[in-house]
Order: C-alpha cells, then structure tokens, then sequence
C-alpha cells in the first residue's frame, strides 16, 4: 500500500512547483484518504529531507538551487540616484541581469527605475544631465515612435504596489520576471518567444518564491499568465495581453 507521503513524493516529482492546494485537490480527485494535518506534517517532513522546498506562503518547489541574481550591472546607477535622492524610495533593474538566461543577446540592454510619480520628472532630468539615455513612462504607441533601446538606455516607470519594500534598490527576480513580460510588450526589448523562454528558463532551473511573484503579478492583471510558465515541468507559450 502507497503511503501518503510516498503520494506526495510521487506528485512533486511531476512539478517544479506546487501549492499545497494543488496537492489537496489531487487527492481528491482521486480519492485518496489524508488528514490535513498530517499532509503538513509530511510536507514539513519531506522539507528537512530536502526532497521539497519552500517557494513562499503555501508553495513548495522540487528545485534545489536557489536563484541567486546578479546585481553589479545596476549597482553604478543605484548609487548615483541614492547620492542625489537619498530619500528618494525606488527599485531598479536591468536586462542585464538576466543575461545569461538570453537565447539571442541583445547589442544593447536596459534598465528600469519604479518610483513615486511625482519624483519621475526630475530623476529624468538628472539622469540625462549624467549621460543616460532616459524616457519617461512611455507608453506602447509612444515607444514605438521615438524610445531607442541604445547604450546607457533609462526608462522610468511610476511604482506599482507589491509586497516588495519600497526602499528595497535592487528589484528581486520575483518581480523582475513580471516586469520583464509587461516591458517585452511595452517598449519591444525583444520578440515574445524569447521573454517567454527566459521567464520559463529561470523559473524551471532555479528556485524562486512562487508567492511572491504571483502577487505581484496578480497587482499587474497577469497572473494566469505567468503560472501557466511555472507550473509545467518544460517551458510553456502563452499568449501576451
């Protein structure tokens, strides 16, 4: 006879990533007998015998290694604008960030800065004053006439609320992932494929919280979107907005 926690084993060997939902629904589809507190149990379990991790509030992942994001191609920029605004709450990041994870790299790459509305002019105009090429919230159409994806090209975009701390500088991969499928669409950084292979390569590789990204991304109307990435054990394509 299987054991429950061989059931739950056998599961989370299909999925990089499940929420003890997910779990819950499969046993009962099909019928499987299990007392919520010893499903915890087990899943507390099979955590310290590193068979599972955790990936954020409910979610559990099979991936060992833990994404670990590089965060010297915004450093020179984080510090200029913390020098001249040091009050200043913003999060930054850039596609070169994510570099490795390109099928085709791009001859130029871009950085992101998310603050207050009412700051945004004036970060414009001191970074271009410091030699970067700055665009100032563009949208679709705007992009598309005029914004340049060149060397030390700035786009500056009002906050979206998260669980993220304002002041938190550097932006996490967790929210870096949602932005990058929103700013594929926005401003063209690159052809959909490849936004959707680098979201599904990092997540189905290296261990994220789940969780998080998810608020996030439901606070950006693309949840379904993002999870369809992550919950298949081979990347997936899906249809952008």
């Amino acid at each position: 006879m299987i054991t429950l926690k061989e059931h739950i084993t056998n599961y989370a060997k299909n999925n990089c990533y499940f929420h003890i939902n997910d779990l819950r629904k499969y046993f009962t589809d099909r019928r499987i007998d299990y007392k919520n507190d010893t499903l915890k149990k087990y899943l507390y379990l099979l955590k310290r015998e590193n068979v599972i991790y955790g990936a954020g509030r409910g979610w559990y992942s099979t991936i060992k290694e833990e994404f670990v994001l590089d965060t010297k191609p915004v450093e020179k920029i984080i510090t200029l604008i913390k020098k001249e605004f040091p009050l200043l709450d913003f999060s930054c990041w850039g596609t070169e960030q994510i570099k490795g994870f390109f099928h085709h790299l791009p001859s130029q790459f871009v950085t992101f800065v998310y603050t207050d509305k009412d700051f945004l002019q004036a970060l414009k105009d001191f970074l271009a004053d410091n030699g970067y090429n700055t665009y100032l919230n563009p949208r679709k159409s705007e992009a598309e006439k005029y914004v340049e994806l060149k060397n030390r090209t700035v786009i500056l975009r009002p906050f979206i609320s998260s669980r993220e701390s304002k002041n938190q500088c550097f932006a996490k991969i967790e929210k870096i992932l949602v932005d990058l499928f929103i700013e594929t669409k926005r401003v063209n950084l690159m052809d959909r494929e490849e936004c959707q292979k680098i979201i599904s390569n990092v997540i189905l590789n290296y261990r994220i919280n789940i969780a998080e990204m998810f608020d996030y991304a439901e606070r950006r109307k693309i949840k379904e979107k993002m999870r369809a990435m992550c919950t298949n054990t081979k990347s997936t394509y899906v249809t952008f907005l």
